[in-house]
């Protein structure tokens, strides 16, 4: 984490600060130089960088800028700061993107930050958390714009440490915003670098006008509606081809008769027997390692995972392979197509010409495993 932010404070030991009035500063909108998605003020003839950074599924921002003397320096926003869940609602993480964590109000989260983001520098020390109700009331009044309700909390502290010999005095200021299971955390600070008092109404008016270009919501926007209409596709896909394979399935029942049904007969002997080693396997007691936790033995789930599927109405099979894949719940049986990890799920006994009848390569399918 401290290798983005070093580089933002370096500066010659003799550097003094040029701490200028508001009423004195020229300001310019800056726009995000990666995909346009927000333009935010900073004072003329000032160094910048403002860009749009995508960690995974998450898109972050980040806003640094420098005096022409280097002695103020402006940084919002943390793009290695993850999005938080709340540990009871049942979100998986994803490493280096989310983190399981309690909301947490801005006056405590601040001091945490500081001393694990500066704490290792040299001369580190910061003074206690100030709540700021104003920028409270300004955050809610935003998203209340936009139709979201928010629980917000804010805070401010000075800290100071010392940068390649010279003294740096700095504010920083932090908000913690909750939207029921999920919350996130913001920290933006202004450097004095040689000394001096941060400005803070500089960094509070950078904050106040960084803006999101709505084009560019638009066009995010618009890939979720596609996103979300290609997965509702994608189901009703499965629906047709698994009533197709029923029609097929209830016609070559009829027309092969008592030969078909002896067939039947037999393979509803062998699944009941399958069934029966399956079910004497998960009544084994627990031995080791857990099922489904790492110990590739067994179709087994943990109780979490298990809660989980419930509620989202999902099975986990293990394919041929040894790989998990979610789908869901509904069928008996499951083919997966480990190539493209494309399922299709089916009711009692299926055969190739099930495959076939559906538009499906039957060799490229292959049964999974339902871990329960």
């Amino acid at each position: 984490m401290m290798d983005e932010v070093r580089p933002l404070l370096s500066t010659q030991p003799a550097a003094q600060p040029n701490l200028s009035a508001m009423t004195n500063t020229q300001w310019q909108p800056v726009v995000d130089a990666n995909e346009g998605a927000f333009v935010i003020e900073l004072p003329a003839g000032w160094q910048h960088d403002a860009r749009l950074v995508r960690v995974g599924p998450a898109a972050r921002r980040a806003v640094r800028a420098a005096s022409p003397d280097g002695s103020v320096r402006l940084s919002l926003h943390d793009p290695d700061m993850p999005d938080f869940f709340e540990p009871s609602s049942g979100f998986f993480p994803t490493p280096g993107v989310h983190q399981l964590a309690p909301f947490t109000d801005a006056t405590n989260f601040l001091p945490q930050y500081l001393q694990q983001r500066f704490g290792t520098l040299p001369g580190f020390a910061a003074g206690g958390a100030q709540a700021e109700q104003a920028l409270v009331e300004e955050t809610m009044r935003k998203a209340a714009a936009q139709g979201v309700q928010l629980r917000v909390t804010a805070a401010s502290a000075p800290f100071r440490f010392t940068d390649q010999g010279a003294q740096v005095e700095a504010l920083a200021v932090c908000t913690t915003n909750s939207f029921g299971p999920g919350w996130v955390a913001d920290v933006c600070a202004v450097y004095a670098v040689g000394g001096g008092q941060p400005d803070r109404d500089l960094l509070l008016h950078a904050m106040s006008s960084e803006r999101t270009n709505q084009q560019w919501q638009g066009v995010q926007n618009a890939n979720f509606a596609n996103q979300q209409a290609a997965n509702a596709q994608q189901n009703a896909l499965w629906m047709n081809a698994s009533q197709a394979m029923h029609n097929q399935r209830m016609g070559d029942i009829a027309a092969a008769g008592a030969a078909n049904t002896a067939i039947h007969n037999q393979r509803v002997a062998m699944g009941e027997a399958s069934t029966a080693a399956y079910l004497n396997q998960l009544n084994q007691p627990f031995q080791g390692v857990p099922s489904g936790v790492g110990s590739g033995d067994g179709p087994g789930l943990d109780q979490q995972h298990s809660l989980i599927n419930s509620i989202r109405e999902e099975e986990t099979v293990r394919t041929a392979s040894g790989e998990d894949v979610q789908v869901e719940a509904g069928a008996d049986r499951y083919f997966i197509d480990e190539h493209n990890r494309q399922w299709v799920g089916a009711q009692g006994n299926v055969d190739a010409n099930d495959f076939r009848a559906a538009g499906l390569d039957p060799d490229d399918y292959q049964e999974g495993q339902i871990r329960r």
